[in-house]
């Protein structure tokens, strides 16, 4: 997956540095552009496909699951953040899947309703997401598809490789949505690329969209593609 101005920085030799401003949003920390959440789902692919690994040791918390729950549920949410992320945006949108929507309070909440649907009926992966996100947001629903079935299994293994000793159980994550079931990081990666397909008709990717790194350096700034 390639990734462009979701994650590298360029600056030219010499250029005053500056501290970034705050987000004008509230209560979202500094994320505050659909790109950046973009961005954050392809870290969360990237950190379970190292978490998985059986090259990889034991953490003091069970990072693999805590990194799919945080995946499942930045996959879905997109949604809210393309939907609110602006009313141009939400022309776009409504246009682009062909639904009629009103800009008030109620009738931006319904036309939320409205792309949610239409996204679910194009790509299977987000069906998948948005059942597997409201399910362990909320532990228990009522409404659950009975067709998207997530969860963890160990099995003991028979020969030894990476970390892994014969006899050791190793766990191994899979979504089932009706007879297809496969590991979590194949569903993630679908959602991914449906929206960074979306993204990128619609020429959303800029590269002053990038989050700032932890530390602004006053000197130069070095790219981290």
């Amino acid at each position: 997956m390639a990734q462009g101005p979701l994650f590298s920085l360029r600056l030219q030799g010499g250029e005053v540095v500056e501290a970034p401003k705050p987000s004008e949003i509230q209560n979202v920390l500094a994320m505050d552009d659909p790109q950046q959440m973009l961005a954050k789902l392809l870290w969360e692919i990237d950190s379970l496909t190292t978490n998985m690994s059986v090259w990889v040791d034991n953490e003091p918390f069970p990072v693999a699951i805590f990194t799919a729950f945080n995946a499942v549920v930045t996959a879905w949410h997109i949604t809210d953040w393309l939907w609110q992320s602006s009313k141009e945006r939400r022309e776009i949108l409504a246009k682009r899947y062909n639904f009629a929507y009103a800009e008030t309070d109620t009738g931006i909440r319904k036309g939320l309703e409205k792309f949610q649907n239409a996204v679910v009926q194009e790509c299977r992966a987000l069906y998948v997401c948005r059942e597997i996100a409201n399910g362990s947001k909320h532990m228990r629903r009522k409404k659950a598809a009975p067709d998207v079935k997530a969860k963890a299994e160990w099995h003991k293994a028979w020969e030894k490789i990476g970390v892994v000793n014969v006899g050791d159980y190793v766990m191994s994550m899979t979504i089932t949505d009706g007879a297809e079931t496969l590991d979590p990081i194949r569903w993630f990666i679908d959602a991914f690329g449906y929206w960074e397909k979306l993204f990128r008709f619609e020429n959303w990717i800029k590269e002053e969209k990038r989050l700032p790194d932890k530390i602004i350096r006053a000197a130069s700034a070095t790219s981290i593609a």
